[in-house]
């Protein structure tokens, strides 16, 4: 039998895989996970059943949550980071701040959606390859985290301690964080 606690953790990881893909889906307004099973997500439940031509219950049986998480995993696998690439710009007082655009900043969103669960159940930065208020404040709390100096810039070594967390926690190949 599962306790309340366990079974909030599994609602929030259905949640939690039900959000990225109907991101993939370019859903309005995806499901936010809060661990509970409420209307919203026996709605996404019934949509993903529906989209892979599953009996549409709105509940997680097996077969469904098996679909929903192998899904997840594709699309995971997908938004993983490219190993031993450099993106952080060169440059002894380099650093990313609000309003800078590019591949960058992208891979910098990525590092905090894959580490928001873990810093305290936030909500990941969305993927837009621009420094914007989300990015700020996705970075400020991996500041926070991390015991770095909150001021939500992106500099060498909060780049270093997001590549480090992410390296070791999901056990990629390590990113080159810093560059000559």
């Amino acid at each position: 039998m599962y306790t309340d606690s366990q079974r909030r953790t599994h609602i929030y990881d259905l949640q939690r895989f039900l959000r990225r893909i109907q991101q993939a889906q370019g859903a309005v307004q995806p499901l936010t996970p809060d661990g509970i099973f409420g209307p919203e997500t026996a709605a996404a439940v019934r949509e993903f059943q529906r989209r892979n031509r599953l009996p549409v219950t709105g509940t997680a049986n097996y077969d469904t949550w098996t679909a929903i998480y192998a899904a997840y995993l594709i699309l995971t696998d997908l938004d993983a980071l490219p190993a031993a690439v450099d993106f952080f710009p060169s440059g002894t007082d380099a650093k990313l701040t609000r309003g800078d655009k590019g591949p960058s900043v992208f891979v910098l969103q990525l590092m905090l959606g894959m580490a928001a669960p873990h810093f305290g159940n936030a909500l990941p930065v969305p993927l837009t390859g621009e420094y914007d208020a989300d990015t700020e404040a996705g970075v400020r709390r991996a500041q926070g985290t991390l015991l770095l100096p909150q001021t939500g810039e992106t500099d060498r070594a909060t780049w270093a301690a997001l590549a480090l967390f992410h390296n070791s926690f999901f056990g990629r190949t390590p990113l080159a964080w810093t560059m000559a």
